[in-house]
């Protein structure tokens, strides 16, 4: 009698201990059905695009439809030239020349917050300096007065300034390319967007 009262314990245990645990799974499942996470504001997921002639391949489609707000301004280059990639995370529209090899992107953020996307190719990796990814151009979103001092250009979209980067020539050992990178994405800097 007194062995079915401990096994009669012990199964209402493990029952109740069941009982709780499913309870906690379902709520962890409800909050997230209600409250949707958001998409981590550290990282992104990488785009690869590479050109050859007029084709392009993407893993995030490109949208190679001139934007139609483009600036009046006489250093934007010919629409017709232009490609973009969409940063979802940043929610912009980056344009470029077209005309360079595979683009990689990263969003990312700096010591003190600011959000930047920075652009990479394998192309531009090189031996100088540990762990190069390549990277030749970043666009900052709303920089600090000390980032500002690293910029070349600047554009003010609604009410956030962006800034645009060019990475030192001192870790890639092909200065030509990197240059031809850095004014594709310079000279259509102009052209940035917000996403619609």
């Amino acid at each position: 009698m007194v062995q079915k009262q401990d096994t009669r314990k012990r199964l209402i245990l493990a029952l109740s201990l069941l009982g709780v645990l499913l309870v906690a799974i379902g709520a962890v499942a409800l909050m997230k059905v209600i409250l949707p996470g958001k998409e981590d504001p550290y990282t992104a997921p990488n785009t690869t695009t590479s050109e050859e002639g007029d084709k392009a391949t993407e893993t995030e489609a490109p949208n190679d439809t001139p934007s139609t707000e483009v600036e009046t301004s006489t250093s934007a280059p010919d629409p017709a030239t232009v490609s973009t990639i969409d940063i979802q995370p940043m929610e912009i529209t980056v344009s470029y020349v077209k005309g360079v090899g595979s683009i990689e992107y990263e969003v990312l953020r700096t010591p003190s917050g600011t959000r930047y996307v920075e652009f990479r190719s394998a192309e531009l990796v090189g031996t100088k300096c540990t762990n190069d990814q390549g990277t030749f151009v970043s666009i900052l979103a709303s920089p600090s007065g000390d980032e500002s001092a690293t910029l070349t250009k600047t554009t003010k979209i609604d009410d956030t300034t962006y800034g645009l980067s060019l990475a030192d020539p001192a870790c890639t050992s092909n200065t030509d390319t990197l240059k031809e990178y850095q004014q594709s994405f310079s000279d259509a800097f102009s052209l940035l967007k917000k996403m619609n």
